[in-house]
């Protein structure tokens, strides 16, 4: 069975994030925290728990480094911040510090369950609205979009046939020998199309890679998959 851990200080928050979670994934168990101590004292039980919902008030001025804390107690278990507010900067130095996604309070309910269950697969997750692709698509002026945006979006994003399953790959935040294990091919070559990779998306580090491939995949022709879900409400936001 499936254990969330929800650790928000609004109970309001934490009730409808739960009933949200829940209507999607009823085979899971759900429990909550209301501050740091009781979130330590949920990871630290003799029940594993498989992710953690952690509000970013609740970790306070120590995090993101904090993640190591959470690790300690509990390294098995997958953690995403939740908050109202972030630039892909920052959730990026969350991801990189450790963390494996970031939810906002502004999200329909449909993306967060998609969100939770991205990282329950083992991929990292963040808002496409935060990504410089998703400020493009909404008229916003992204951070540092990628000059060769236009043929990325265009069949197959300018890459070999090897690069684009690189990019799949890689989006799974799997690492250089992952990746050349999962392809049958050397490490120093599965390198080689990484380095290749990451100029085309014009990133800085593979952290960013990742979470660019992700967004990628979601709206480009590699990822063939129905993508038409109906609108739901959102979760009531904290005030």
């Amino acid at each position: 069975m499936v254990r969330i851990l929800v650790a928000d200080e609004h109970a309001l928050y934490r009730t409808g994030l739960r009933v949200v979670l829940q209507a999607a994934l009823p085979e899971a168990e759900f429990l909550e925290a209301t501050d740091l101590d009781s979130l330590m004292r949920g990871l630290l039980s003799e029940q594993h728990i498989h992710l953690a919902l952690v509000s970013l008030n609740l970790m306070g001025s120590a995090s993101p480094s904090i993640i190591w804390d959470f690790k300690r107690a509990s390294a098995l278990t997958r953690y995403v911040v939740i908050s109202t507010d972030g630039t892909f900067d920052q959730v990026l130095h969350y991801i990189a510090e450790g963390f494996h996604g970031f939810i906002s309070t502004l999200q329909r309910d449909d993306e967060i369950v998609e969100s939770v269950r991205e990282v329950l697969a083992g991929r990292l997750s963040i808002p496409r609205a935060l990504t410089p692709f998703g400020q493009a698509a909404e008229g916003q002026r992204p951070r540092e979009a990628p000059q060769r945006r236009s043929s990325l979006q265009q069949s197959p994003f300018g890459l070999t046939p090897r690069q684009k399953d690189v990019l799949t790959l890689l989006a799974d935040g799997l690492s250089n020998r992952e990746i050349a294990q999962a392809l049958h091919i050397a490490e120093p070559t599965t390198k080689i199309h990484v380095s290749g990779v990451m100029r085309v998306l014009n990133v800085r580090n593979r952290t960013e890679a990742a979470v660019l491939a992700r967004d990628l995949i979601r709206t480009s022709e590699i990822d063939q998959e129905p993508r038409s879900k109906p609108r739901q409400g959102k979760t009531k936001p904290r005030h």
